[in-house]
């Protein structure tokens, strides 16, 4: 690498692992917020907590890879624009391909990193990251019951609680299971209940059962005492994970065998190949940004940096969730946010050498 190039790179590799600290923290919060409402019901020790998020590291680094390239790229290379030493180059005789190259090489670099982590790291620790959260969901409520509190089970069942005496007992539990728009499928009410934490139930009393078919009652029964497990309690669903961080043999059987997911699984392949390459889209359209703005008075501020970055995280949150339900192709949901600035970059290279 030219002088030259070690100069530009040292500008990035600061600024990069700035953007890619802040990131992986960004993300790591959302992750934190999906079961935030679980660990305060139940108490989650902090110690569990820290290793969910610890196994949530590397997806969250899966995104963060490529994004902080985006970040650092227009930043430092803005700098050089600004100060004039982008212009300095050009004019001392330097050809423009002495600050691609660099840039491209840097971009290589992420991608080929971000492939090792989405295929090594990755599917490793979300297989263990969903058995901790699922520890998550399965500890029992009971040390945080208190009147008014709602939950729900394992089964979708939504649980209500009217009111804890002083002495622990529960009162007026009322279970109720969705029917969809035809109202509820089962309704269950109790007087009483207390909680027997070792067994991970509540035992019941005087309880009412009712059952509903198109709105209509079809089993009214009552009973003394009975038994409602609460180990599966929770305020959100144990999720299944993202197709992406599947193993790339793994999501290959899958397509195979022609699941009821498939535009699901086409997406993620897609994905797959378009996020690792979105390190060398990005590093082409700094380049491209930053030779414009050898020709502009104003070059791109920080604001308009921190904009570029969450567009991209913007369009690609969206595509996403398209190709997974099959509104748009699945090629389209993985390529479309990369394309965006592969694209932008190469007419901003043509444009500028017109000029």
């Amino acid at each position: 690498m030219t002088t030259w190039g070690r100069a530009i790179a040292r500008e990035v590799a600061p600024l990069y692992a700035l953007g890619l600290v802040v990131l992986t923290l960004l993300l790591l919060t959302s992750f934190l917020l999906g079961v935030l409402a679980d660990v305060l019901a139940r108490g989650v020790p902090a110690a569990t907590v820290a290793s969910y998020l610890l196994l949530k590291l590397p997806a969250a680094a899966a995104a963060g890879l490529p994004l902080a390239l985006l970040f650092a790229a227009l930043l430092a290379l803005t700098r050089l624009t600004q100060d004039g030493e982008l212009r300095a180059a050009l004019h001392l005789g330097l050809a423009p391909r002495a600050t691609v190259a660099p840039v491209l090489a840097v971009g290589a670099v992420v991608a080929l990193l971000t492939v090792l982590n989405n295929e090594v790291l990755v599917p490793w620790s979300e297989a263990r990251a969903l058995e901790v959260q699922r520890e998550i969901l399965l500890r029992s409520p009971e040390t945080v019951l208190q009147s008014g509190a709602f939950f729900q089970d394992a089964l979708g069942r939504s649980i209500f609680l009217r009111s804890v005496t002083d002495r622990g007992a529960l009162e007026g539990i009322t279970v109720v299971a969705p029917g969809g728009s035809a109202g509820p499928r089962q309704l269950i009410e109790a007087a009483r209940g207390v909680a027997d934490p070792d067994g991970g139930v509540w035992r019941l009393e005087d309880l009412r059962l009712r059952s509903f078919r198109d709105g209509r009652t079809v089993l009214d029964v009552r009973a003394a005492t009975a038994v409602l497990p609460v180990r599966g309690l929770t305020a959100a669903a144990v999720g299944t994970g993202d197709l992406v961080t599947l193993p790339l043999p793994e999501l290959l059987a899958r397509l195979r065998e022609g699941g009821r997911d498939a535009a699901a699984e086409w997406t993620a392949l897609h994905r797959k190949m378009a996020e690792p390459a979105a390190a060398l889209a990005f590093a082409l359209f700094a380049v491209a940004v930053a030779f414009a703005g050898v020709h502009r008075t104003a070059p791109l501020g920080l604001v308009a940096v921190l904009v570029l970055t969450f567009l991209y995280y913007a369009t690609w949150s969206v595509a996403k969730l398209l190709g997974a339900q099959g509104t748009v192709p699945a090629w389209a949901a993985g390529w479309a946010p990369v394309a965006l600035y592969a694209v932008a970059g190469l007419l901003l290279l043509a444009r500028t050498a017109r000029r």
